[in-house]
């Protein structure tokens, strides 16, 4: 599936949104990122094969001409940017189909470096043995909310 990445920050700007405080200073709805990471933790948690995704703000830029970064649990290592587009995000969702072995069972944060740095990603493979490892998200880090 396709999530979000800024699961493990409470404050992220997308848990804002529709978010209101009260007179008592709680708040009430918003969280969408929490809701996502709560839907994802049901999912691994389940006996059903997955992979999840979350990527970065999405662009509407021309994919396979940027070095892609994977990472888990919001790591801003290989690169500040924060952004992908959306291309790649679609050709790294293909590339975990045509590798099962190799992405199955995974939940990972996908980024783009800026256009010219690095060289344009076309080893699905290596990408993981490079940025990953092995490592998928914790997902006892941030907080999921309750029913």
């Amino acid at each position: 599936i396709c999530s979000s990445m800024g699961g493990t920050d409470p404050d992220h700007m997308l848990n804002k949104i529709g978010r209101t405080t009260l007179e008592d200073g709680s708040h009430e709805g918003g969280n969408i990122l929490q809701w996502k990471r709560k839907a994802e933790k049901y999912l691994t948690d389940s006996q059903l094969k997955y992979t999840i995704i979350h990527p970065g703000g999405l662009q509407n830029e021309k994919g396979g001409e940027r070095e892609l970064v994977l990472g888990v649990d919001d790591s801003m290592d290989g690169t500040e940017s924060r952004t992908v587009p959306r291309e790649d995000v679609a050709e790294m969702m293909l590339q975990c189909l045509l590798n099962p072995k190799v992405y199955s069972g995974r939940s990972f944060d996908l980024r783009a470096k800026p256009q010219g740095e690095g060289e344009p990603t076309s080893d699905f493979v290596k990408l993981e043995k490079d940025w990953l490892g092995g490592k998928s998200t914790n997902y006892e880090l941030g907080e999921i909310p309750d029913l």
